[in-house]
Formats: C-alpha cells, sequence, structure tokens
C-alpha cells in the first residue's frame, strides 16, 4: 500500500563487552607505557627546490598544533615527497594515465607499462624479475606465502620487521630464529639444522620420491638496514655463511634503496636471491616491489593470495617509476649529504653524553624505560626556549622487544647543519633533565 508508514529499522546492535574488552586492553597499553595515539601534523614539508635548500626557515619544518618541528620522525630520505619537481612529474603521470587500477593483477590490472617499468627496475637492480606490490606489508606476506610450505626451514633475525613475522605462521614453516645481526650464530644454527636433516629424512614435509628438487633448503630471512636500532648488518657474512649453507636468501632492502650503495640500490646485491623494496620511503612515492630470481614472479602470480585478490596498482603508478629510474642516478649529491648529516648527528649527540647507536641515516639511541621513552619524544616537541621544536619517534614494543624502548631519529636530505645542531642541543638537553630526575650521575645510562 503506497501510504503505509515503512516499519522502523532495528536499532543497532549494542557493542557491549566487544567494547569493553577493547577498551580495557587499551587502557592496559597506556598503563604499561605502550599506549599510542596519531599525533595530527597539520601538513607534510612543504614543496621544495633545490635552490631554496639554504634558505630559512628549513625545509625539513612541519606544524604541530600550530607548533613548528624538525620533522626527524619520516622516512623521506632524500626528500623527494618534498621535491616541487618530483611532485610536479607525478602529478603528470597521473594527469596523463589512468589513477586506479580497476581489476586484480590477474583479471585486467596488468598493463604493458606496468610490465615495462617492472622489467626496467629489475635490471637497475641487477635481478631477473619484479613485481610491483600496493605495499612493503603486503610484498612481504605475498612473497612468503607464495614461496614458502609446511616444514620449511626458515632462519630469521629476531629483529626483522613484523611483515615478515606476521606472514610466517600460516605457512606451517619451522622458525628459527638467530641472534640479532649476529653471522656466527647464523652459521651455527644453520649448520646444527643440516646435521639434523641429514639425519632426520622425514623433517620435510615435500611431496615423496620427488628427487633432488624436493631437497630441503634453508631460507634466511634479513635486513640490510634494521630501521628501529639503525643496525647495518654484515653483507659480506651474511652471504659467506648463507652459500656456506646453501640457503635462499630474502633481505628486505626498504631503507636502503634509494641511499645506499651505487645509484641507490642498496646492501645487498650479490647476497640475496630475493629482495624487498617499497617506494613510500626515499623514492618519493608509495607502493613496493619484489626483485626476484627467473621463474618467480609467475610463481607467485598463481601461488600468493595477497596478490592474487588485491586490486593492481595503476598504470600512473608504473609511469612514475619509469620517471624515478631517470631520476635516481643523479641523486649522488643528496645521498653524500645524508650520509654526513648521519655522521654529524652521532658524533655530536655522543659528545653530549648520549648513546648514539651507530648506523647511517636512521639515528637510534637506547632509552629502555618505555615511560622514559616517551617523555623525551614530548620534551623534544615542547621545547621550553620557544624555538622549534623537533619531532622524533619513541620506539616502543611491540615495535621493538619490551624493555627496549628507542628514540629514532630519521634524517632527510632536507635537512640542514643547523638543524642536525638543534636536535642535538634538545636531545642533550632532555637526556640530562630526565638523567637529574631519576638521580643518576651524568655518564650512567639506562
Amino acid at each position: 500500500m503506497s501510504g503505509a508508514t515503512p516499519a522502523a529499522a532495528p536499532p543497532p546492535a549494542s557493542p557491549g563487552l566487544l567494547a569493553a574488552r577493547l577498551a580495557l586492553r587499551v587502557e592496559e597499553l597506556h598503563a604499561a607505557g605502550l599506549g599510542r595515539n596519531a599525533l595530527p601534523l597539520d601538513g607534510l614539508p612543504a614543496p621544495t627546490s633545490r635552490s631554496a635548500a639554504g634558505q630559512s626557515p628549513s625545509p625539513a619544518l612541519v606544524r604541530m598544533e600550530g607548533r613548528p618541528l624538525l620533522h626527524f620522525a619520516g622516512n623521506d630520505y632524500l626528500g623527494l615527497a618534498a621535491d616541487e619537481d618530483w611532485r610536479a612529474t607525478v602529478a603528470a603521470c597521473f594527469a596523463r594515465h589512468a589513477p586506479s587500477g580497476t581489476a586484480s593483477r590477474l583479471a585486467a590490472g596488468h598493463t604493458a607499462l606496468t610490465a615495462e617499468a617492472e622489467t626496467a627496475w629489475a635490471d637497475y637492480f641487477g635481478y631477473a624479475e619484479c613485481l610491483f606490490l600496493p605495499s612493503g606489508y603486503q610484498a612481504n606476506l605475498a612473497l612468503l606465502w607464495g614461496l614458502l610450505g609446511h616444514g620449511d626451514a626458515v632462519f630469521l633475525d629476531r629483529r626483522v620487521h613484523a611483515s615478515m613475522a606476521h606472514a610466517l605462521p600460516p605457512t606451517g614453516a619451522r622458525l628459527h630464529t638467530h641472534r640479532h645481526a649476529d653471522m656466527d650464530d647464523l652459521s651455527r644454527r644453520l649448520a646444527a639444522w643440516r646435521h639434523n636433516s641429514d639425519n632426520d629424512s622425514g623433517g620435510h614435509d615435500g611431496p615423496p620420491a620427488c628427487g633432488t628438487a624436493c631437497a630441503p633448503q634453508p631460507v634466511v630471512l634479513a635486513e640490510s638496514l634494521y630501521s628501529m636500532d639503525g643496525t647495518l648488518p654484515d653483507m659480506a657474512r651474511l652471504g659467506a655463511v648463507t652459500r656456506e649453507h646453501g640457503a635462499f636468501v630474502i633481505v628486505d632492502e626498504a631503507h636502503a634503496f634509494g641511499t645506499l650503495g651505487a645509484g641507490g640500490r642498496g646492501r645487498a646485491h650479490g647476497v640475496a636471491d630475493v629482495a624487498v623494496g617499497t617506494l613510500g620511503k626515499a623514492l618519493g612515492l608509495f607502493g613496493a616491489f619484489l626483485l626476484l630470481p627467473r621463474g618467480t614472479r609467475n610463481a607467485l602470480e598463481n601461488l600468493a593470495s595477497p596478490l592474487i585478490h588485491s586490486t593492481a596498482l595503476p598504470e600512473a603508478h608504473a609511469a612514475c617509476c619509469l620517471a624515478l629510474l631517470d631520476l635516481l642516478p643523479r641523486l649522488d649529491d643528496r645521498r653524500h649529504h645524508l650520509a654526513a648529516l648521519g655522521a654529524a648527528l652521532r658524533t655530536g649527540l655522543r659528545a653530549e653524553g648520549v648513546p648514539a647507536r651507530e648506523g647511517a641515516h636512521v639515528v637510534c639511541v637506547d632509552v629502555g624505560d618505555e615511560d622514559r621513552c616517551t617523555r623525551l619524544a614530548a620534551r623534544l616537541r615542547t621545547p621550553a626556549d620557544g624555538g622549534p621544536g623537533v619531532l622524533a619517534l619513541a620506539a616502543r614494543h611491540p615495535t621493538v622487544p619490551r624493555g627496549a624502548a628507542t628514540l629514532r631519529l630519521g634524517l632527510t636530505a632536507l635537512h640542514r647543519v643547523d638543524d642536525v645542531a638543534r636536535c642535538v642541543d634538545l636531545l642533550a638537553r632532555a637526556w640530562k633533565e630526565e638523567e637529574e630526575k631519576r638521580g643518576d650521575a651524568p655518564g650512567d645510562q639506562a
């Protein structure tokens, strides 16, 4: 009947116990000093040109609730995300090409331009094949879910990225964790596994009677720059150990590609069978890529559900990637500037009694206590002298092990020497204030 009054919609179900449980979990995290809240920036660094690099204010300046802050919390290592020429290039690519993939890779989302870009990236970095994906997290999920199976032996550094660690349990692989960046410990564990596998033919659940094609091969997972402590592992030693034991090596180079190695090609070439990279850090874009041995890309297209069931990156993204390959070899001045800034920051902090770790463009300070680390980061944002503060990351569990909180400072080619000096000054003052608050002598460290 046209005049009938429609029935009232039922009220939404009460979240009840679920909401209460979530609130309790978050409350417990905050009580333990592990709570998190997204800090609202008023915007990322404004577009800059190379000619404006020496002008004031700093190109690395951002604002939070109106307060000026020097940005030491990001991963825009080469400053490309704020580069006006690169922004114009990206805008032109998206003006000329489709801004959406519109379909999964295997349905209709793979284009000739994407294939051209993937081939060009594989050639530039020195691998046989390349595969673009929407994010670094998804890239590691797709890679490990596609390559690994039940019973495979996987050896991983205890501080590999969460995307690798979270990808492993569903594979059914047997996990062997070694001490952080300790190649001797890795070698011992590989040798012990080989000894046990030689004496236990049932250790790997491969197909029966499949011959040498199913012989167990250990898989080693590592990073070339660990972004939450700045560690640069000995890649030559990693290569020697893994060759000795016949391992298949996967290296996440997310924080090294673009910044380290000749032309920004990273640290693992000649060591890694597979390298994982992202475009949202030094490369000023978005998305991720896998650099692969021949035949692996099609295997992942058939076996990796995070790839199969996701919309492909747009054709405009592939155009940007081709433009990046023209730019990357010409950024040595930025790479050299970035390296000099890292050395100056570590030297300056150590001279003030702040225990900065070794590293490159990621400079980390071991704090230990989670609450203390959070306070240090807050002090940096709110200096008493009225000048610009410093935005730094207080890295806490589960990003780092519990009780191993770290203050992380990410450098960018946008930074100037004066910015580094300001960071050293503010952190040295905050560090000493915390030492005095605890009643420790200035030279004692947590």
